[in-house]
């Protein structure tokens, strides 16, 4: 018969291997790391019960063919294994947090621009509003002025041409001359006093003519001045002498609302970044934890997988101080035991992490954040603006809007709105800084309002430069000189200049919906809905990793177009 007690021992992850009684060999599937640690704990218990009995050879023969090496293989394989794989989730995890956090504080730059732009907007458009305004109090009040000149210039015509009208009416006294006269005793018959009488009648008339000319002319110089001033004053009522001040307010809040619509874009999109590096911290850190653990029923735990380790020393210098009949005092046990130690030191990457979660990288830990510093109160006037210390509140929850101004924002991946309401366009504006796919597709409401030599830059996607590489142009859009026909080019692998000009051109102060289309090996071109260009060569459609950074208008063209662009979104196409 066979000298020997029966025992079982397991096979990491792959197999129970179960030496019975019988001599026979048996598998079962594993259920769990736990369940291996106890089972060697079984194992080694049950080889300790045998000690003192006479194993027969066959029974040596299985422990030297079968269960050493499965021990010392197959487990200790396993095991090493088990260590490499959580090593390498590990890593992997930081690899994904320092990306996660590289995107981060790129957004934040961006973020913290686009606000910095925001708050010179806002100052330029309260003081462009304010300038409006103290020309219509300036303009009121010389209305006011000009009416009250006006009245008065009246009123003094009125007065000069009643002294005129006065002045044309003569009153006479009656001259009287004697009714009889004797001239033989040489009487005049008073002729003398008469003929004075009536001479200086004559002269008083002829005097009272001479003012009453001068008054006529005294009362029409009066009346046409009265008239000119007034005609004045009605001309400039009447005109619209502020209307540069009011267009240059509301070229001012258009602007701001375009850099309001930039700055939430930028922000709300960092929010998001923040948040997805947090996720990818949270899963970091919850994984070390399960790492440091002990006693858990998965591969995880690097406590475990030390005990294991040990476990498989104890019970394989057992089995071979058990087939040898060698010494099986616990101080041979422990000196064989140890002669292997775990052969691992686990990375837990504490430097990388420490790094990655600076305050310049973000810790997670915020529950507030700042850009330029600053928000605006705005209204209808000037002094419904002010300038207020910014620090929004944070929320690094998943699924909840980062920032207050993002409630009801969401930042779709595939789809980002980089102009909102019309804005004019403007040499070295830099909108944002986005990941593009190869399949994609770019929209735009635009609305040409002159023409202009050379060409002139709409928008304009780049990796970093005007043109040269794949990436500079994804896409890029301009005015041909002298004309409203759009000139597009998308780099290619094989072409990094190729596009697709449509022949028609823009209409002149209408708006236009351009929609350019990468996808499917085509370049497509369509205004409002109507394919109006077709290029079939990009099967090779560029691939770019790099961020790109979007401009409306470029720096490279210093010859801005006359146009307002507005609703430009970026697609990314599955």
């Amino acid at each position: 018969m066979r000298c020997f007690a029966g025992f079982t021992m397991t096979a990491v992850s792959t197999m129970h291997l179960a030496l019975e009684a019988d001599g026979e060999i048996h598998r079962v599937d594993p259920k769990s790391l736990s369940t291996r640690q106890v089972r060697l704990a079984q194992l080694e218990s049950q080889a300790k019960s045998m000690i003192g009995t006479k194993l027969s050879p066959d029974a040596k023969s299985v422990i030297n063919d079968v269960l050493l090496p499965t021990i010392e293989g197959e487990i200790e394989t396993a095991i090493s294994r088990e260590f490499d794989t959580v090593q390498e989730h590990l890593t992997e995890l930081v690899d994904a947090l320092d990306a996660k956090t590289k995107q981060a504080v790129t957004s934040k730059g961006v973020a913290d621009t686009q606000d910095s732009q925001l708050d010179y907007c806002r100052s330029n458009e309260k003081t462009a509003l304010d300038q409006y305004e103290s020309c219509e109090t300036e303009r009121a009040s010389k209305i006011a002025s000009d009416a009250q000149h006006c009245q008065a210039k009246r009123d003094a015509a009125a007065h000069v041409c009643a002294e005129k009208d006065a002045a044309a009416d003569l009153t006479f006294t009656d001259l009287c001359a004697p009714k009889t006269c004797n001239l033989a005793n040489g009487d005049t018959c008073g002729m003398e006093e008469f003929t004075k009488a009536v001479e200086g009648m004559n002269a008083m008339v002829k005097q009272k003519q001479n003012d009453y000319i001068a008054k006529i002319q005294l009362c029409n110089a009066a009346d046409q001045e009265a008239a000119d001033v007034c005609a004045a004053a009605e001309e400039f009522a009447a005109s619209d002498s502020c209307k540069e001040q009011r267009e240059q307010a509301h070229h001012q809040q258009t602007q701001c609302e375009s850099e309001y619509g930039q700055a939430k874009v930028a922000i709300c999109s960092f929010g998001t970044a923040l948040q997805d590096k947090c996720v990818d911290l949270s899963e970091v850190r919850s994984l070390i934890a399960k790492i440091k653990a002990s006693d858990r029923t998965d591969s995880l735990s690097e406590s475990d997988r030390q005990h294991e380790w040990q476990a498989v020393q104890r019970l394989s210098c057992l089995l071979k101080a058990l087939r040898d009949e060698g010494d099986l005092s616990q101080e041979a046990a422990a000196t064989c035991a140890a002669s292997r130690p775990y052969p691992h030191t686990f990375d837990y990457l504490d430097a990388r992490i420490a790094e990655l979660t600076t305050a310049e990288n973000f810790t997670c830990d915020e529950t507030s954040m700042t850009f330029s510093g600053y928000w605006w109160s705005v209204g209808d006037t000037s002094s419904d603006f002010a300038q207020i210390a910014s620090h929004p509140a944070l929320s690094l929850q998943p699924g909840t809007p980062a920032f207050s101004i993002c409630g009801g924002f969401t930042v779709n991946p595939d789809e980002l709105e980089l102009v909102g309401s019309p804005a004019v366009v403007t040499e070295n504006k830099k909108l944002a800084e986005i990941h593009v796919s190869q399949d994609y597709e770019v929209s735009f409401v635009i609305k040409p309002d002159g023409v202009g030599p050379n060409w002139r830059n709409v928008i304009h996607f780049t990796v970093g430069e005007n043109h040269g590489a794949e990436g500079d142009r994804v896409p890029a859009v301009w005015f041909y000189s002298d004309a409203t026909k759009l000139h597009i080019k998308s780099t290619r692998k094989s072409d990094v200049n190729d596009g697709c000009d449509p022949e028609q051109h823009l209409p002149m102060h209408q708006e236009t919906t351009v929609t350019i289309r990468v996808a499917g090996g085509e370049m497509n071109v369509l205004f409002d809905g109507t394919n109006v260009c077709k290029n079939t060569n990009y099967g090779d459609a560029s691939v770019v990793t790099k961020p790109v950074t979007v401009y409306a208008a470029d720096p490279w063209y210093p010859n801005v177009p006359d146009a307002t662009v507005g609703n430009l979104v970026y697609r990314r196409l599955p």
